[in-house]
């Protein structure tokens, strides 16, 4: 059987005496909170996307899965903005999303009104892909700026 050295058995190898773990570590509520956060900004990405995909008269089924990822880094970023309250390196990001938002409001609208191709909904879908392009470079770029200038630390060990 394995004897630790006197000096840290009272200390490391004693059950009764170990520190309990690290409060960030027993918090797994706030860990799936930041988790379900980006998930549903990575489909409220995927949703936008979808939906500007939805007025193309040709069929072009490939581009929302391969840019996938993007709006995974999207609404990863967007999140880690959004908890770590980085409101100004985020606000780019945000205003860009709500006038792709705003335009999918109004490329509906004009969905309702007509039907078969329609150069109007074409321009919607055009300019809301690259409002999302534009808004998930905009918050990766400031999820890179806080993490560089405020970067997120272990906690500090206890023993």
């Amino acid at each position: 059987m394995y004897n630790p050295p006197p000096d840290k058995r009272e200390v490391a190898h004693d059950r009764d005496t170990r520190p309990g773990p690290p409060a960030d570590r027993r918090d797994y509520v706030r860990l799936l909170l930041h988790i379900a956060v980006a998930a549903a900004f990575t489909a409220a990405f995927v949703a936008l996307a979808f939906q500007a995909r939805a007025s193309w008269t040709e069929v072009r089924d490939w581009v929302v899965p391969v840019t996938i990822p993007l709006y995974a880094l999207g609404g990863i970023s967007l999140a880690y903005l959004v908890l770590r309250r980085a409101w100004m390196e985020a606000s780019t990001g945000v205003t860009l999303l709500f006038f792709a938002v705003a335009l999918t409001g109004f490329d509906l609208w004009r969905a309702a009104l007509t039907t078969g191709p329609d150069g109007l909904r074409d321009s919607f879908s055009i300019t809301i892909g690259v409002l999302l392009g534009f808004s998930i470079a905009a918050l990766a770029a400031g999820m890179a700026w806080v993490e560089a200038r405020r970067p997120s630390k272990p906690p500090a060990p206890e023993l």
